[in-house]
Formats: structure tokens, C-alpha cells, sequence
């Protein structure tokens, strides 16, 4: 099955571009060199005492994920809710005329990773209550993991302005060596707190926005697993088609999904349905 290639956001490329360039402007209608917030001490105190801090504070497993959040807002735009159930409904659809034997040559190409293990469990024709079992861990891992990048950006948020300032401060320091130099002062007092605005900037330029980025990312994904975990239930008491679409359509962005249908001996799904607006009145 054909699935969408990656591509560039270019919403978060041009933000996170676009900030700092700002900045290098503002620095030269003001009439001062942009080369002057360029400083390799500066950069290194800010950004090596970050990194530094948030290899202590985190686990490898939060590392890696904030890594590959970081692509993901770059690079991989958040899957359409709608595409995947339209993946689904044909898998339904090939396990209930085909059987697990063709679905499970189309779990290969499957690139959502909890589908892909949900109709693998399928295929393996392990029992409902084992694979709810399954599914519920891996779901809970999942969100926790979801949010494990945004926990490292905000973290590094709150590091960077705080190495600003002791980049500043040993800025300071060195040029106080050279009091016995009028000329060289000024100089040495801008260049300190360049480290300041190296914080500052990339806690706010950066840190914090791919963090908000990624939380809202844990969100969609979130409700991608909640239909994962409807669809696969359902799959495995026989529900296909568009019974089944339209029970997964149902939960799109309006909070939990639906209860799993019910598969009616006659091989008719019922489908539980939603409360209306009013309540029905029962005659007298």
C-alpha cells in the first residue's frame, strides 16, 4: 500500500529560521556589525553547559525520542486521521475475503507502528482479551514516550538562559583583567553578553516552540492510537468495511471514541450511537 513520503514543515523550517535572522537585522539597522553576536565561546558555554545538563537529567530513551521529535517537526508532517481509516477499513476488508494470510503480507508495508502491531497480533490469532492486553501497554508506553521529547526541549528551555548568564558573567570576569586598558572595556563588556542573548534567544526561539510543537503532536497521535485500538477490537469480532469506517469516522475530534460494535449474529454491526442534543420524551 502506497503511504505518504516525509516532507519539509515548512512552517516550523521557516520559524525557526526566520527568528534569528530577525534579530541579525534588527542588530544592523541599529547600526551594529551582526558579526558581533557571532561569538564561538559564547555559543560553546550556552550550548555545550545544555546539552551537558540535559544528558544528567534525562534517560537515553528521552534523548532519543526528543531526537526524533525534533524530526518530526521538521521533516514529518502529523498522519491524516482520515487516511488511516481508510487504511484500515481495507485491511478489514482483506482479513474478512482473504483471510490473515494475505493481511499479514500487508502488515510489512504498514508504516503507523501501533497498527502495524495491532493486525500483526491479529494475524497471529491470539486471543481478543490478550491482544486488548497488548494494545492498552503498548498504548500507555506510546503516550508517555509522546511527550518524553517535549519534557527534554522544555527542560533545555529553562538551561540555555541560565548558561546566557555565566557566559556573561565569565565574559565579565576576563574583561575585568583588562581595567588597565580604558579602550578594551566597552569591547569586552558587549561581547559577554552575547552569551545572554545566545540563551535567551534559543530558549525562545527554539527550546520552547518545538516543545509546544511537540506536545500538540502527542495530541493527534494520541487519537490516531485511540482509533488503532477501537479498529483492531472491532477487526477481530469481525467488523469490516463501512461499518467499521463509520464507527472510527465517529471519534474524529470529538473526544472518546465510540464503544466497540457489536456484531449482530446475522453478521450486521450494531453501531453504538452517539447521545442527541435533546432528550426524547416518552408518550405519556
Amino acid at each position: 500500500m502506497t503511504q505518504k513520503k516525509s516532507s519539509i514543515d515548512l512552517a516550523s523550517v521557516t520559524g525557526l529560521a526566520i527568528g534569528p535572522l530577525c534579530i541579525l537585522l534588527g542588530q544592523y539597522i541599529e547600526g551594529g556589525d551582526p558579526s558581533s553576536l557571532l561569538q564561538k565561546s559564547a555559543a560553546l558555554i550556552v550550548i555545550g553547559g545544555t546539552l551537558g545538563s540535559c544528558l544528567v537529567s534525562f534517560s537515553s530513551s528521552y534523548l532519543m525520542a526528543a531526537v526524533r521529535d525534533l524530526r518530526k517537526v521538521i521533516a514529518e508532517p502529523a498522519p491524516d486521521p482520515y487516511d488511516l481509516i481508510d487504511r484500515i477499513v481495507n485491511y478489514s476488508v482483506i482479513l474478512r475475503k482473504e483471510g490473515p494470510v494475505t493481511l499479514q503480507r500487508n502488515v510489512r508495508t504498514e508504516t503507523y507502528p501501533l497498527l502495524r502491531k495491532g493486525l500483526s497480533l491479529i494475524v497471529s490469532n491470539i486471543a481478543p482479551a490478550a491482544i486488548n492486553s497488548i494494545l492498552e501497554r503498548t498504548y500507555q508506553e506510546r503516550i508517555r514516550l509522546a511527550n518524553a521529547g517535549a519534557e527534554v526541549f522544555e527542560a533545555a528551555a529553562g538551561y540555555f538562559p541560565t548558561f546566557g548568564i555565566m557566559g556573561a558573567v565569565l565574559g565579565l570576569i576576563h574583561t575585568m583583567t583588562s581595567l588597565n586598558d580604558p579602550s578594551k572595556v566597552g569591547v569586552g563588556i558587549a561581547t559577554a553578553f552575547v552569551a545572554t542573548v545566545y540563551g535567551v534567544g534559543l530558549a525562545n526561539l527554539v527550546a520552547f516552540p518545538v516543545a509546544k510543537k511537540i506536545r500538540a503532536r502527542a495530541i493527534t497521535e494520541k487519537q490516531l492510537d485511540k482509533i488503532v485500538l477501537t479498529a483492531v477490537t472491532n477487526m477481530k469480532a469481525g467488523l469490516a468495511g463501512a461499518p467499521l469506517r463509520q464507527l472510527l469516522a465517529e471519534g474524529i475530534g470529538s473526544g472518546p471514541l465510540p464503544a466497540p460494535a457489536v456484531q449482530k449474529p446475522g453478521g450486521v454491526a450494531d453501531i453504538p450511537r452517539r447521545k442527541m442534543g435533546r432528550a426524547s420524551t416518552s408518550p405519556p
